[in-house]
């Protein structure tokens, strides 16, 4: 009697045949590659990033497999101090608590208003809402 044993792997705690262990959109073998778990299925890191990474908020580009990512009502950002930051003074939000309005991030009610908490004059424009990039990108 013979017995044959296929090979097999454990992964997601789930057990896979080798030859089923691939990548859910191009089929690639991931035995002994890094991958992400989509829908319950393995995935290459390459298909996640060209299929189901969410975009930036602030900077636009796909949130990758090896970026943090912070979330609110729907919404992604890079977990990084350049993306996840106040729309107005810049300062970083992460593990800070924040102001949700219209869209966009603030570190305080007064950001929110338009008005830069270091700064000691008003402005009414709405100019400082325009969304321009920060020096530092």
């Amino acid at each position: 009697q013979l017995i044959f044993m296929e090979e097999c792997i454990e992964a997601e705690g789930q057990r896979w045949h080798l030859e089923h262990f691939c990548c859910l959109e191009c089929d690639v073998p991931l035995r002994g590659q890094r991958y992400v778990m989509k829908s319950g299925r393995p995935c290459c890191r390459t298909c996640f990033e060209n299929f189901f990474a969410e975009p930036c908020q602030a900077c636009g580009d796909p949130i990758g497999a090896d970026s943090e990512e912070a979330t609110h009502q729907g919404l992604h950002w890079h977990a990084r101090a350049a993306c996840f930051c106040c729309s107005l003074c810049r300062k970083p939000l992460r593990g800070q608590p924040f102001v949700f309005h219209h869209g966009r991030l603030f570190c305080s009610e007064t950001c929110s208003l338009g008005q830069d908490a270091s700064s000691t004059t008003s402005d009414s424009s709405d100019s400082a809402f325009a969304s321009a990039p920060s020096p530092d990108s």
